[in-house]
Formats: C-alpha cells, structure tokens, sequence
C-alpha cells in the first residue's frame, strides 16, 4: 500500500512523541502513557497503515489505499459518541462530501468564502478563535449554506494556539517564537484563523488540499515558511487565498468587508 497523500503520515513513535502538544491544551491531555491500545493494535494488523490525520481528540488511521478508521484518543471515545450523536440529528453534509458529489448546480465557492468569513469574523468581534478551522469542522445544508462547526478548541484572541489540524495550521519558526512566544501553533489571532481559512478555500476552489502529496517534515517546514504555491494572481480569488497565508489583513471582518461590495470577484463564473 502507498502512503496516504494526505497528512504527515506519522508513524506510532512519532504520533505519541507529537500528541502532548497537540492535546496539551485540550480538555482530554493525552500522551504515550493513557492512549488508546486500539491505535497501536490497529497499526500493528495493518503493516503498512499510517496515522495521517490527528485531531483534538482523536486520530485518522489509513489501513488502505481505500480505507481509514478514526479512533479516539481515550477508550471509550466519548467525542466521537458525542458528535454522532448530533451528526444524527442534522440534515447537513460535511464539506468534502459536498465537494466531491455529483449534486448540481456546481458547488457555490464565492459564496461559501463569504459565508466562513462571516462566521469567523463574528468570533473574531466577540474576543475569540475558532482554533480549529478545517473541512471537518465545515458543514453544508440542503441548500448550500455553510455552518462552522466545532468549538470545542475555540479560545480567546492572544491565548497560545496548541491544537490544530495541517495543512490549516502551521507551526511558528524559532525566530518567531522568540520575537513572540506562543503555543505550537504561536497564538490565537487574525493571522492564525486567515490562515486555516485561506488553506480551506484553497480546498474549495480546487478539490485537493493545500500540498497534496507533500508528506512529514516537508509539509511541516513549508508551512512554517508560508511556502506559497504557483498561483495566477491574476484570478481575484487566487489573490485572497494568498492574502489569507501572508497576513495581509490585520482582521478577519477587514478581508470580510473588502469583499463588500465584491467588486468584480463574486460575478467570476
């Protein structure tokens, strides 16, 4: 089986060497000592899985060019319980369902960016971060409206940032940590939200994530440099995605209102 596109593709020492810090400010700390045996017994019947998505509370285990299983962090996985639970209850979509569906009309990009600025834009005028911004954390209606999701890692505005799902984060240099030091991910802030936000409209716009294919310490190390790919800056989206990665707006609501009115960038077909 080849490597998972996807993700780091950690091995098991590697994830429980990573998991303090990605859970260290969570609700649930996990490390080497109180993690799930099912993990370990996973990877151990399927020689050739990886861990190539690891979240607040759990982990996305590829077992198969075709197949992942998400297993919680704790035995017992009341999260996960606990978001099938709602899940039961919504008539929504996940994201990347809707992305890679046959549904027409085509899905409504400039509309969902808009919609996701808004939302995070209203946490932002409230003091906080959402902390966790990915395709996961993104749902769609039945008449394609996006709802933001999951604020069990939001925190409030200059709080160190701890968790966070690649390529919607990125780690801060140590000349960045010394200039400002800061959680893993540095702190909560516009610059940190814009981020995530320009990796999930990156997303929308072309069905793949941000450095597809780049595995490990090289998708790390790119996105500690905002390592920026080939783009025509040319298309206005294109220019917002990498005004999202270089921190051009001091504010998510600044990027939210330059696009009212549109001024040419909602009427691209």
């Amino acid at each position: 089986m080849s490597a998972n596109r996807h993700g780091p593709n950690f091995s098991y020492q590697t994830f429980c060497h990573y998991l303090p810090r990605t859970t260290g400010a969570s609700s649930s700390p996990t490390d080497a000592e109180n993690i799930n045996p099912q993990i370990k017994r996973i990877l151990g019947c399927y020689p050739d899985s990886t861990i190539y998505g690891a979240g607040g509370h759990s982990a996305l285990l590829s077992i198969s060019d075709s197949s992942c299983v998400k297993v919680s962090y704790k035995p017992g996985g009341k999260h996960l319980i606990h978001e099938q639970e709602i899940f039961r209850q919504l008539d929504l979509t996940v994201l990347h369902e809707r992305l890679n569906s046959n549904k027409a009309p085509r899905p409504p990009v400039l509309q969902w960016m808009q919609q996701l600025l808004e939302a995070v834009a209203c946490l932002e005028a409230l003091g906080y971060a959402h902390g966790d911004i990915n395709p996961r954390n993104i749902m769609v209606t039945e008449d394609d409206h996006l709802r933001l999701i999951d604020f069990d890692h939001s925190l409030k505005l200059g709080e160190d940032l701890e968790v966070g799902d690649y390529p919607h984060v990125r780690p801060i240099s140590m000349a960045e940590n010394t200039a400002q030091p800061g959680g893993t991910f540095s702190v909560a802030s516009a610059a940190t939200e814009l981020f995530a936000l320009g990796s999930i409209f990156w997303y929308m716009v072309r069905g793949t994530e941000l450095w597809a294919g780049v595995q490990g310490l090289d998708l790390v190390d790119r996105l500690t440099a905002r390592t920026c790919p080939e783009m025509d800056l040319e298309d206005p989206v294109n220019r917002i995605i990498r005004e999202c990665w270089t921190g051009r707006f001091g504010s998510v609501a600044a990027l939210a209102a330059s696009l009212h009115p549109p001024a040419g960038v909602f009427e691209r077909s």
